[in-house]
């Protein structure tokens, strides 16, 4: 299986994003990596222009570079955004991915990838996506396991399959601006308030309990997804590539530790207390994945069991390499 690093989907400034990005190119063996706004038109950082520069750049690297779209397109600014990231995209030979249809609509005829927010939950739809030019999925991230090897059979070779593995979860986005709104600032002067969580706004109940975070227009988890022990059930599957989403802290580090877990050279067990050290000790979750509630951990004894049937994605996985 191959690493993608997903699109940031923080306020970091176009200065602090860039250097991040060649940093992640150059320093990681990370194999793909997911460029542009996904959250809020209003902090797009890079123009499509600067986009196609930062493209070139990180392809020096070696690595794939993926140009990522909004997941709420509200207006006629934010369309027309959208037209000119598919028009850089296409005319550079990159691959877009699209997270909303309107991204699917204009990216039609061309190589894209389907994001987390595209509503694949079923093979029909990965049919209707694959006529229109998609070459990879991102399954949505509250799919099981069982639910994307259910897929993944009945469309043996249709794509490849991408996997959101780590990171905060990108639960919903809304019309309203929540981090302007917790400030009593309207949306329109938001103040750019997002700029001061840069892994996130945290969320409580009632009872003081951390529940989710608030990115903007965007809900996310409070507890990081973490699938490093689950790789061998992955890869099993057939799962292409890990999907992992930009944090602010030691992601260099967490990239190494998913590097070696991928080529055996530590243990599950041993790549998960890695990672929870990076992660302040604090838990993680992976309930979706277990056909549980998304916030809840299930010990390895605890997890449903699948299908052992290893898939031969040998042609889907050959058709992408040609592709790119």
């Amino acid at each position: 299986m191959r690493i993608s690093l997903g699109p940031c989907q923080f306020d970091w400034g176009k200065n602090f994003l860039k250097d991040f990005y060649r940093r992640m190119a150059f320093e990681t063996p990370v194999d793909i990596l997911y460029v542009g706004e996904v959250v809020c038109s209003k902090r797009q950082s890079l123009s499509p222009e600067e986009m196609v520069a930062l493209a070139e750049e990180l392809r020096g690297a070696g690595k794939e570079v993926v140009f990522s779209t909004l997941g709420l397109v509200m207006n006629a600014a934010e369309e027309e955004l959208l037209h000119r990231m598919a028009q850089a995209a296409h005319a550079g030979g990159w691959w877009l991915e699209a997270n909303d249809m309107g991204g699917i609509a204009v990216g039609e005829g061309h190589p894209m990838v389907a994001g987390p927010h595209i509503t694949t939950y079923n093979p029909e739809t990965v049919t209707f996506l694959k006529r229109v030019g998609v070459r990879r999925v991102v399954f949505p991230v509250e799919l099981s396991a069982q639910s994307m090897a259910d897929m993944i059979r009945r469309q043996e070779g249709a794509v490849a399959w991408e996997v959101f593995a780590y990171g905060k979860l990108p639960l919903t986005f809304s019309a309203r601006c929540y981090t302007a709104r917790a400030f009593r600032f309207s949306k329109a002067n938001c103040q750019f308030k997002c700029g001061d969580f840069p892994d996130g706004m945290t969320m409580r109940t009632q009872e003081g309990v951390p529940f989710l975070a608030i990115n903007g227009t965007e809900t996310m988890s409070h507890r990081v997804y973490n699938l490093v022990d689950d790789t061998q059930r992955l890869e099993r599957i057939g799962v292409d590539v890990v999907r992992l989403s930009p944090q602010s802290r030691s992601m260099v580090e967490i990239i190494a530790v998913w590097h070696d877990r991928l080529h055996q050279r530590i243990s599950g067990e041993e790549a998960l207390q890695r990672l929870l050290e990076l992660n302040g000790g604090e838990p993680f979750c992976n309930g979706y994945f277990n056909g549980r509630p998304g916030l809840e951990f299930i010990e390895p004894q605890e997890r449903p069991s699948e299908p052992e049937t290893r898939l031969n994605l040998g042609i889907s996985r050959g058709e992408e390499k040609n592709a790119n």
